[in-house]
């Protein structure tokens, strides 16, 4: 009977050990990289104040971000988003200054990411067909991303996240088919973001 409690006691112990080495926790504290890749669309599929031209944004987003984790629930970074509309209109590049917590130390956890800057155009127009879009002047941006991270080791994890984006152009100019001006009107779109990340930890 005393081997067999012996052998119980044992198991446990081996048990133990083998759930404690799969545990996989992400560097919680230090340097930090992100690479982002997300797809979004403009919720706001309307017209614009005149009533005369579509405001829709379908585009593919990278970004990136580096920034320094004081502890799980509080890291802070600076990064960028590349806005590639394929029509050119809403091409643009916000840069950010970011919040990012992480609420678990589990292998497994989720996360949020608030992103507060200011969206720079970068001077793509669309094709006139019959009117072309540019941004004249950029605008406030933020975002709002809620995902989970997953981590491989110590210092490489992956995440899916959904996330909201605002995207403000203070001025956006109309043009015809000659390249006369037709109107100038400030634009605001509400994206939605769905996308996945990499991390690297130091």
């Amino acid at each position: 009977m005393r081997k067999l409690i012996l052998a119980a006691v044992a198991l446990i112990c081996l048990t133990g050990t083998a759930v404690a080495q799969r545990h996989v926790e992400f560097r919680w504290h230090g340097a930090y990289l992100v690479a982002d890749a997300s797809y979004g669309f403009n919720l706001n599929r309307g017209q614009d104040e005149f009533d005369t031209i579509p405001t829709t944004l379908n585009a593919f987003m990278p970004g990136l971000s580096v920034g320094y984790q004081f502890r799980k629930e509080a890291g802070v970074g600076l990064g960028f988003n590349y806005v590639a509309d394929p029509t050119g209109a809403y091409t643009q590049l916000p840069v950010f200054v970011e919040l990012r917590s992480h609420f678990m130390r589990n292998q497994l956890t989720p996360y949020t990411a608030l992103q507060v800057g200011y969206s720079l155009p970068l001077g793509a127009s669309s094709v006139a067909d019959p009117v072309s879009s540019t941004i004249e002047e950029g605008g406030l941006y933020f975002g709002l991303e809620v995902g989970a991270r997953y981590a491989f080791s110590r210092s490489v994890a992956v995440s899916g996240h959904v996330g909201y984006r605002l995207l403000q152009s203070n001025l956006v100019s109309r043009k015809d088919l000659q390249g006369h001006s037709i109107l100038s009107t400030p634009v605001t779109l509400h994206v939605l973001a769905i996308g996945a990340s990499v991390y690297f930890g130091n």
